[in-house]
């Protein structure tokens, strides 16, 4: 149920609009203490950029060794911090990233959602979070660029794009206003929103956990959905399972707006020969391998390097020979093998 919420919360979590230009500022700062099990590479910086009346607070990762090469990383859905963690669940998922690519010699950018670390509800308030949409999210991940251009000198068009679940619609979404040159998409969203989250809900119906109420939101998934995409908004006498499930009126607006977009057809999209690291694994209770399929068949044109993980988690954790659970969110685990190998040969391409 955990690892459903992880997708569903998304949309139940606060995020903002953007505005004008990146607002910049920044310190050197020692790294944060994350209990990663790795050390971390390189320096971060703290910075800040404002959009649409929200400061949004993040960290510069700048590598030890002249940068060759700069990436935005984006986290996946819910109140998710710039190291990739929200409260009660813990992967270090965006900082890993950041410390294998210093290694490459790619400067990073990471910021605080909101809802999350420094930035927290910003502009908005528990009672207006439903005015957010994904949009705004895209919105608010292109000023993050631009703050990383400004602060490295790599063009926005130029940037490298990584996105972790969630987070791969945003980065395929930035591709769609010609931003980022290099897309990683971990473990990502691989088809509508809508139908992905059909896809959970039903499954989680049938494995008995939602006990006299599975027969309800197999019922009222398609109605909800078919609302969601015709109106923007959730039926009236919507059943009260369903909108406790995530799909209910405070996550309409931001629901609606991410299901409009195929990742699919955004990946069919991008030029030629772009550089595009697709990963899934076998045991990621969000995202199967078998559900990513059709965004690798849609990525043939690129220069695609596709890892299909065996041990991994979607937090994209080591799990060796465990099975996944409710246990692997809340205890921060070591990175995934195969995942480091991957990311590893693909930076090693990019940084030269």
């Amino acid at each position: 149920m955990r690892n459903m919420r992880r997708w569903i919360g998304a949309a139940a979590v606060p995020v903002l609009v953007l505005a004008g230009g990146a607002t910049l500022s920044g310190t050197a700062t020692a790294l944060p203490d994350t209990g990663s099990v790795a050390g971390a590479v390189g320096n971060d910086s703290a910075v800040a950029f404002d959009a649409d009346g929200t400061t949004f607070h993040g960290s510069l990762r700048t590598p030890e060794i002249p940068a060759v090469a700069a990436a935005l990383l984006l986290p996946g859905s819910g109140p998710t911090d710039r190291n990739g963690n929200q409260p009660g669940i813990a992967s270090d998922t965006l900082v890993r990233l950041a410390d294998t690519l210093a290694t490459h010699g790619i400067a990073s950018l990471r910021f605080d959602k909101i809802g999350a670390g420094e930035t927290g509800l910003g502009a908005y308030t528990p009672e207006t979070v439903g005015e957010y949409g994904f949009t705004d999210q895209v919105d608010h991940a292109e000023a993050a660029a631009r703050l990383l251009a400004e602060r490295t000198g790599v063009a926005p068009t130029d940037i490298l794009v990584l996105g972790h679940s969630e987070g791969a619609l945003t980065a395929l979404a930035l591709a769609d206003r010609g931003v980022g040159d290099g897309f990683a998409l971990l473990q990502p969203l691989p088809m509508r929103y809508l139908d992905l989250l059909s896809a959970q809900l039903t499954a989680l119906a049938d494995s008995g956990q939602l006990g006299a109420d599975a027969d309800a939101v197999r019922a009222e998934l398609p109605r909800t959905v078919e609302s969601l995409r015709t109106t923007g908004t959730v039926p009236a006498d919507q059943h009260p399972i369903v909108a406790q499930l995530g799909l209910n009126a405070a996550n309409a607006k931001f629901l609606a707006e991410a299901d409009s977009l195929d990742p699919r057809e955004s990946a069919s999209t991008l030029a030629a020969g772009t550089p595009v690291l697709l990963t899934c694994s076998d045991k990621d209770l969000n995202v199967s391998c078998a559900q990513v399929e059709g965004l690798r068949t849609a990525l043939g044109h690129t220069d695609l390097q596709f890892a299909h993980l065996t041990t991994a988690n979607h937090g994209l954790e080591e799990l060796g020979p465990l099975q996944p659970g409710p246990a692997d969110l809340v205890a921060l685990l070591p990175p995934s093998f195969e995942f480091s190998a991957a990311l590893d040969a693909w930076a090693s391409e990019l940084g030269r």
